[in-house]
C-alpha cells in the first residue's frame, strides 16, 4: 500500500485524466439506466410459484386475460342511494365509453352485480388492452378519465376511476417528485456536511465531485450488464444506486481526509502525507469495500428476482467506488494539497484542548467491562422489539394521497368487501371440457374457504377447456390476513379440484404476495449464513486473526436485531402501522450489515495498527477511540443522513427503508465502532487478535 500511495500521488494528473477519458467513453457507448427499469413485482419471482403458474396458465388459454383492468366508481353527487335513473345513466356512459374507441382500451363494462349492496356505488370495469406496467397502458388511464368526466357532466354524478393501472398512473408523478427530492436532499447533505466537519467548502465538494463521476460511469455500467445479461432493475430500488455511491463514496473520502488532517497535524506538509494517508486509510477502504462486495454478491443467491437483479448493480457501484476510492479520490487530494481544507487552519496544529473523543477513549480503557456491558444490555433491549415484526404489502395499495384513485378507493372499501379492488383468480385449465355445472363443486369449497366474501360466476374461456373464477376476499388483499388465507386455506380448496385430467392455480395479486413472502422468507436464511462466510474470510485474512472475525460478526448481528427492533418500535408500536414493508429485513441486511461493517473495520485495524506498534490492549483502545472516533462518527453521521432523506420523499416505503438504514449506520457507527468493538477488544486482550500476533515485549 506504502508503493501504491506513492504512485498515485506521483502520477495524480495521469490518474484524473484516466477517470475523465474513463466516464465519457463509457456513458456514451452504454444503454440509459431507465431502459432496463421494471416496476413489476411478479416478474421477479421464480417460476416454481404458483402464482406465476397461474400467470403461465392464463397467457396460454387466453392471453386477453393477463391483460389490465381499472374501475369507475360512480356515485349520485347528492349522496345517498342511486336511483333507477341513476344506473341507467351510468350504463348510458359505459355505452358511449365504448364507441369513442380510446387508445389502448378493449372494452367497458358493468352489470347489476357491480351494484353496491347499499346502492350508494355502480361499479364499471375498464379493461386494457395490454401489460398494466406498460407506460401505453397506465398513460391511457388519463384519456379514460377525461371522456368519463364529459360525459357524466349534467347527468347528477360524480365518477372516479381507480384500480391498480390508475394507481399507478396517479403514484408516478409522485414518485417522479419524490426521487427529485431525495436526489437534491442526497446532494445538499454531502456537500454541507463534509463542508462543516473540516470548516472548508473543498472538503464538502471533493466527494460531489468524485461521487458524481463514480456515478456516471456506474449506472452506464450498470445498464450495459443488465443488457448483455438480460435482467432488470426495479425502478423504485434503482434510486439506492445513487444513495449507496453517496454514501459509501463519502464514507471511503473521509477515511482518506481525517488520516491525511492527521498527518499533517504530525507535522508533514507536503505531498508524502497523502500517499502515507492512502497507505494507512487504503487498508481499511479496501478491506471494508471487499467486505461490502461480497456482502452484495451473496444476493445473487436470492431466488427473490428484486435482491438478485440488485446484486449486480449493487456490485458495480462498490466495484468503482472502491477504485476511484483508491486511485481518483487521493489523486485529487494530491493535487489540492492543504487547500482541500481552506479557509479552516485546523489541519496547521493539535488542539491542547482534551477532545470529546479523547476524553471517551479514557472511559473506554479505564472502564472496559463496564462500558460492554451497557453497551450489550442497550442493543438486546432494542433487539427484544423485532419479535414483534410483522411483513406488510399494504403500501402497494394504498394511492398517494389526494389524487382521483385515492378518492373512488376510498368509496369502494365503504361500500363493498375490501377484496373487491383486486380479487383473487383461479384458473382451471383441462384437457377435458370444462362447464359451468363441472365447476360447482370447486365453487363451492372455494365460497366455504376461510377468507372469502364470494365468488362471483365463472368465466368460461373460448378454448372450452378452462376457465377463471374471481374471488373476492373478506380482507384488504394486501393484508397479512388476507395473504395468509390465500396461501392456506383458499389454495387448499382450489387444489381440492386437481386430478390427471384438471390443473388449478390461485393467482392474482394477494397470490404474488404470498409468494414474495415466502421466497423473502428463504432468502433470509440462505444469504445471511453466506454473508457471514464471505466476511469472515476476509476479515480473517485482513486482521490475520481467528476470533476477531468471529467478534465482529456477532457485533454486526446484534446491531441488525437491534435495528429492526428500533425500526419495529417506531413504525408498529409508535406509528400504529400494520408492519415493515416486506423486503425491510433484507434491506437492512444490505446497509446495515454490509455497510455498516465499514465502521467496525475502520476500528479493527486501527486497533490493531495500535498493537502492532507495542501499545497494550487497553492503550490501543484509548488511542483508537481519540483517532478514529471522529472519522466514525462523521462518517456514520453522513452515511445517516443520506438514507435519512428517503423521508423527504413523502412516501410509506421509502420512509421505512431510510428510516431503518440511519437507524442501523447509526448504531454501528455511534456505539458499535467507538464504544463496544474498542472495549471488548480491551476485555479480551492479545487473544483478540489470535493466532496471527504475539505481544510486543518491552
Amino acid at each position: 500500500m506504502k508503493q501504491f500511495g506513492e504512485f498515485i500521488v506521483a502520477k495524480r494528473w495521469w490518474v484524473l485524466a484516466f477517470w475523465l477519458v474513463a466516464a465519457v467513453a463509457i456513458v456514451a457507448l452504454s444503454p440509459s439506466l431507465s431502459s432496463v427499469e421494471s416496476t413489476d413485482q411478479s416478474s421477479f419471482l421464480p417460476k416454481s410459484y404458483e402464482s406465476i403458474k397461474a400467470m403461465d396458465a392464463a397467457k396460454q388459454v387466453s392471453p386477453q386475460s393477463q391483460d389490465a383492468s381499472d374501475i369507475i366508481v360512480f356515485k349520485p353527487a347528492a349522496g345517498g342511494e342511486l336511483s333507477t335513473v341513476d344506473t341507467q345513466a351510468a350504463q348510458t356512459i359505459v355505452s358511449q365509453l365504448n364507441t369513442r374507441h380510446i387508445g389502448h382500451v378493449a372494452m367497458v363494462v358493468s352489470s347489476a352485480q357491480q351494484l353496491s349492496p347499499d346502492r350508494h356505488l355502480q361499479l364499471a370495469t375498464v379493461l386494457y388492452n395490454g401489460d398494466g406496467n406498460s407506460a401505453d397502458v397506465v398513460n391511457a388511464v388519463k384519456d379514460v378519465r377525461s371522456a368519463v368526466h364529459s360525459l357524466i357532466s349534467g347527468t347528477g354524478l360524480t365518477a372516479n376511476v381507480t384500480g391498480e393501472v390508475a394507481i399507478g398512473y396517479d403514484s408516478q408523478g409522485a414518485s417522479e417528485k419524490a426521487l427529485k427530492i431525495v436526489g437534491i436532499g442526497t446532494l445538499l447533505l454531502v456537500l454541507a456536511l463534509p463542508a462543516l466537519i473540516f470548516r472548508s467548502p473543498l472538503a464538502g465538494l471533493l466527494p460531489v465531485v468524485a461521487v458524481g463521476i463514480v456515478s456516471f460511469i456506474a449506472n452506464a455500467l450498470i445498464a450495459d450488464a443488465a443488457t448483455w445479461f438480460h435482467f432488470k432493475v426495479n425502478q423504485q430500488l434503482s434510486v439506492i444506486f445513487t444513495v449507496v455511491l453517496f454514501g459509501i463514496g463519502t464514507d471511503y473520502i473521509l477515511f482518506l481526509l481525517f488520516r491525511y488532517r492527521e498527518r499533517l497535524r504530525s507535522g508533514e506538509h507536503g505531498r508524502e502525507a497523502v500517499s502515507f494517508a492512502l497507505a494507512r486509510a487504503g487498508e481499511a477502504i479496501l478491506s471494508a469495500a471487499l467486505v461490502v462486495l461480497t456482502s452484495f454478491t451473496a444476493l445473487f443467491f436470492a431466488k427473490f428476482g428484486i435482491f438478485s437483479s440488485m446484486a449486480p448493480g449493487l456490485v458495480i457501484c462498490v466495484a468503482v467506488m472502491m477504485l476511484a476510492a483508491l486511485t481518483l479520490v487521493p489523486a485529487l487530494v494530491a493535487i489540492v494539497g492543504t487547500k482541500v481544507f481552506w479557509p479552516s487552519k485546523a489541519w496547521q496544529s493539535q488542539s491542547l484542548n482534551p477532545s470529546v473523543s479523547k476524553r471517551v477513549g479514557g472511559l473506554v480503557a479505564a472502564r472496559p467491562a463496564i462500558v460492554t456491558l451497557v453497551v450489550t444490555a442497550f442493543l438486546v433491549g432494542l433487539s427484544l422489539f423485532a419479535l414483534g415484526y410483522k411483513a406488510d404489502f399494504s403500501s402497494f395499495s394504498k394511492p398517494a394521497q389526494g389524487t382521483e384513485s385515492a378518492a373512488g378507493y376510498s368509496d369502494l372499501l365503504a361500500a363493498f368487501p375490501a377484496g373487491v379492488t383486486n380479487p383473487a383468480q383461479v384458473f382451471v385449465t383441462s384437457t377435458q371440457p370444462v362447464t359451468s355445472a363441472s365447476l360447482q363443486p370447486l365453487v363451492r369449497e372455494l365460497t366455504q374457504a376461510k377468507g372469502v366474501a364470494t365468488v362471483l360466476p365463472a368465466t368460461l374461456l373460448p378454448n372450452g377447456k378452462a376457465a377463471m373464477l374471481s374471488v373476492i376476499l373478506k380482507d384488504d388483499p394486501y393484508s397479512a390476513a388476507a395473504i395468509s388465507n390465500v396461501a392456506g386455506p383458499i389454495r387448499t380448496a382450489a387444489h381440492t379440484a386437481n386430478n390427471s385430467t384438471t390443473n388449478v392455480y390461485v393467482g392474482g395479486a394477494t397470490s404474488v404476495f404470498a409468494d414474495i413472502q415466502d421466497v423473502t422468507a428463504r432468502d433470509l436464511r440462505v444469504l445471511f449464513p453466506i454473508a457471514a462466510v464471505f466476511i469472515f474470510l476476509i476479515l480473517a485474512i485482513l486482521l490475520r486473526s481467528l476470533v476477531a472475525p468471529i467478534f465482529l460478526l456477532i457485533t454486526v448481528g446484534l446491531g441488525y436485531m437491534a435495528t429492526l427492533g428500533a425500526t419495529t418500535l417506531i413504525f408498529e408500536r409508535i406509528g400504529h402501522a400494520p408492519g415493515l414493508i416486506f423486503f425491510i429485513p433484507l434491506f437492512m441486511y444490505l446497509f446495515v450489515v454490509a455497510i455498516g461493517t465499514d465502521y467496525n473495520i475502520l476500528t479493527m485495524t486501527r486497533l490493531r495498527e495500535e498493537v502492532r506498534e507495542g501499545r497494550k490492549p487497553h492503550e490501543a483502545a484509548d488511542l483508537t477511540v481519540e483517532h478514529s472516533s471522529a472519522t466514525v462518527v462523521s462518517a456514520g453521521l453522513i452515511l445517516a443522513a443520506t438514507f435519512g432523506s428517503l423521508l423527504l420523499a413523502g412516501m410509506g416505503a421509502l420512509s421505512q427503508m431510510g428510516s431503518a438504514v440511519a437507524i442501523g449506520v447509526m448504531l454501528a457507527a455511534f456505539v458499535i465502532a467507538p464504544f463496544l468493538i474498542p472495549s471488548v477488544s480491551a476485555v479480551l486482550g492479545y487473544s483478540v487478535w489470535r493466532p496471527g500476533h504475539r505481544p510486543v515485549k518491552k
